[in-house]
């Protein structure tokens, strides 16, 4: 039985504040992944032994054991949400596309070049300078993703190591790599969420949970309607899908090569900090 069952279950027995707790647990249930003990019991004004009795009425041992049931059911529903939605399309390739394979190499190879010339062509020079800055100016660089997009983050890591900037890789699959980085989380921290498709839905909620501890989330993703880009300070864009895969590297690695050269730019310019002229640019 999953945890919103257990709720629908016991919640005629709860008391009063037991009810306004599994309601919050109901209604957040993307928070609950990540908040502790202390900070539910200020969010709700209900004290923390409140809270461990609500645990108990649903029939867990510990906080931590509600939250793990919290995370099952997230992980669990967020997949079956993406395959009931089908918005993942198969690679396999229909019959009439391999009559002439030479032809469709060619047309792929293009459409490869076009989604580069769409980079090129929106490029931003100044933003991206300024999103430089950004890895210059906070004393703590954490970069999260999972697939291609932890690929991208090893990627950034590596370049920044090459100009004396330290950073801190997190595989948004691997609970226990989420979970190390969290106390780590505040307002002196970069936090570089990538995020491509198949959007994973823990690299979003790190991004949201590094939000509320006051972290600056920069988000590179494919579009700006992504999970990751509407909960981000500054976005960084790259289209990555053609008609073999579901993502191409190319574009993305020239973002990751691009924002790379702006870093070392800026870095041998010795600024630290946010220039006034283009601290409009973000918000």
């Amino acid at each position: 039985m999953d945890i919103i069952m257990r709720i629908e279950e016991h919640y005629p027995s709860m008391t009063k504040k037991q009810r306004q707790i599994s309601d919050y647990i109901k209604e957040n249930i993307d928070t609950m992944t990540f908040i502790t003990l202390r900070e539910l019991s200020k969010e709700l004004g209900v004290t923390e032994i409140t809270i461990l009795n609500t645990c108990k009425a649903l029939g867990y041992n510990s906080f931590n054991e509600m939250k793990y049931e919290v995370r099952k059911y997230s992980n669990i529903n967020q997949r079956i949400d993406i395959y009931q939605k089908n918005e993942y399309f198969s690679s396999s390739v229909p019959q009439y596309e391999l009559n002439n394979k030479e032809q469709l190499l060619r047309e792929i190879c293009m459409e490869e070049k076009g989604l580069m010339d769409e980079y090129a062509g929106s490029f931003e020079s100044r933003y991206l300078l300024e999103t430089a800055r950004l890895f210059l100016k906070y004393s703590k660089i954490i970069l999260c993703g999972r697939g291609l997009s932890h690929i991208l983050c090893q990627w950034l890591a590596s370049n920044l190591a090459g100009t004396q900037i330290a950073s801190m890789i997190v595989n948004t699959e691997l609970n226990e790599s989420v979970y190390s980085v969290l106390p780590a989380l505040d307002s002196d921290t970069l936090l570089v969420a990538i995020s491509f498709p198949d959007y994973y839905f823990m690299t979003e909620q790190v991004a949201r949970y590094a939000k509320r501890k006051g972290a600056f989330v920069l988000g590179i993703s494919d579009r700006k309607s992504s999970g990751v880009a509407k909960v981000s300070d500054a976005l960084l864009t790259a289209r990555t899908t053609t008609r073999m895969f579901m993502n191409t590297a190319s574009t993305p690695m020239a973002l990751i090569n691009m924002l790379s050269s702006a870093i070392k730019i800026e870095g041998d310019k010795d600024e630290g900090i946010i220039g006034e002229e283009f601290g409009g640019l973000f918000h």
